[in-house]
């Protein structure tokens, strides 16, 4: 037997639920931006040097849905494999990597502290500089930046869905309107357009 349609009211109770757990999400993420969680400071990072590169850099990627590229590589006598990815990725000289980084360099990396224990282990270890011959291929300013501006596009999306929720809460008599377009199209198409609006300045 077919369900019947829920009513408004149960409809409203919803997007009331929505609407705080949004809310709570976005004050998570500006707790996080205003306390400068998203940028790495020098503190927090271990500097290891005299690495001999053992196998060329690989540029990866996986499609679908959790899509993500990074770059791979080895070093002699070390059983990690070393990952540059995220927003060290974006901000990587990426061409020069793959052009001057060969067998046999001896480089200069940084780990955080937190991930030292996947060090000379066979896990994956994400590093945040790699140096030869005195030259940075990851720009730190530009990935503090882009994963800072990132969690503020967070918050503010978040903060945005929890408004137009709490507002379709409140109207307590369901408008015309609702019954031509469902209200959580309309929410949507908003968001995306938000989305797209800020990824465009950032």
């Amino acid at each position: 037997m077919q369900k019947p349609p829920r009513t408004w009211q149960e409809r409203r109770k919803s997007y009331l639920a929505v609407s705080i757990i949004c809310f709570i999400a976005g004050i998570c993420f500006f707790y996080n931006v205003t306390a400068e969680s998203y940028i790495i400071k020098t503190a927090e990072l271990n500097t290891i040097d005299k690495l001999v590169i053992s196998e060329k850099p690989v540029f990866k990627k996986t499609n679908g849905k959790h899509s993500r590229r990074w770059i791979e590589f080895k070093c002699a006598q070390n059983y990690s494999t070393f990952e540059i990815t995220s927003f060290d990725y974006s901000c990587a000289l990426r061409s020069e990597i793959y052009d001057e980084i060969n067998p046999g360099d001896t480089i200069s990396i940084q780990v955080l502290h937190k991930e030292m224990e996947n060090f000379d282990t066979e896990n994956v270890c994400k590093i945040h500089s790699l140096v030869k011959n005195d030259k940075e291929y990851l720009d730190m300013e530009c990935r503090n930046n882009a994963d800072n501006y990132d969690g503020k596009r967070g918050c503010i999306i978040l903060l945005a869905i929890s408004l137009m929720t709490f507002i379709v809460y409140a109207l307590e008599k369901k408008p015309i309107l609702f019954d031509q377009m469902d209200p959580a199209f309309i929410i949507g198409m908003i968001t995306l357009i938000l989305f797209f609006a800020l990824r465009s300045i950032g």
